[in-house]
């Protein structure tokens, strides 16, 4: 190599550093992008969701960004919202304290996505929540006994002590029961079904809608 070859290689010595550490950079991203999309999958398939902190948290201890330029945090962040962007089947869901949770499509349905970030908040909150999205949006009072099935999983005597520590609260004063001609206790919301309505639905549900197929 003569004295002129050497020169032009320092000249652009810059520019090939520049492009190689951009290449490093472009890998690490789509590693770690892969990564976070099996945390979420992997939690869905196991019946939970995971939340935003949690996959920062593992994206920085599985250093998954390893250029010291990069602030981990924020590009975890970047990477996070290119994931979700790119996948038809990964969601976001908002708590009421603002925290961001993440599930897939592919592994649970939006519903039971719903149910548990609702468990988060207590089950007081999960009871009063579901029974008020049911009297709203179908409208229809919800068996008691669903709660003590998967994915709310309260047993009979919790089930009973949150009603009657719903009852000491103001906050649900609007969830109420109607039972049954055969004796099943349904709940609903007064802000959203009257009593009279409430208790035909239920007696529908409970029994007409089996003796008139």
């Amino acid at each position: 190599m003569n004295e002129e070859d050497r020169t032009r290689l320092e000249e652009f010595r810059p520019l090939l550093i520049t492009n190689v550490v951009e290449t490093n950079i472009g890998k690490e991203r789509e590693v770690a992008a892969q990564a976070v999309a099996a945390m979420i999958r992997e939690s869905s398939e196991a019946s939970q969701l995971i939340a935003e902190s949690e996959i920062l948290r593992r994206v920085a201890d599985q250093h998954r960004l390893t250029s010291p330029a990069l602030d981990p945090a924020e590009e975890a962040g970047r990477i996070l919202r290119k994931v979700l962007d790119g996948s038809e089947d990964l969601h976001e869901l908002i708590a009421q304290d603002g925290t961001r949770h993440y599930y897939s499509s592919h592994l649970m349905t939006e519903a039971y996505a719903t149910i548990l970030l609702r468990k988060q908040g207590g089950p007081l909150r999960l009871i009063a929540e579901t029974v008020r999205e049911n009297s709203a949006v179908y409208p229809r009072p919800v068996p008691l006994d669903i709660f003590t099935q998967p994915p709310f999983d309260r047993t009979p005597q919790e089930i009973q002590d949150d009603l009657e520590r719903m009852a000491a609260e103001e906050e649900y004063r609007d969830i109420v029961p109607a039972t049954t001609s055969v004796s099943r206790v349904f709940l609903y919301s007064t802000i959203h079904l009257e009593a009279e309505y409430a208790s035909m639905l239920a007696e529908w549900i409970d029994v007409g809608q089996f003796e008139n197929p």
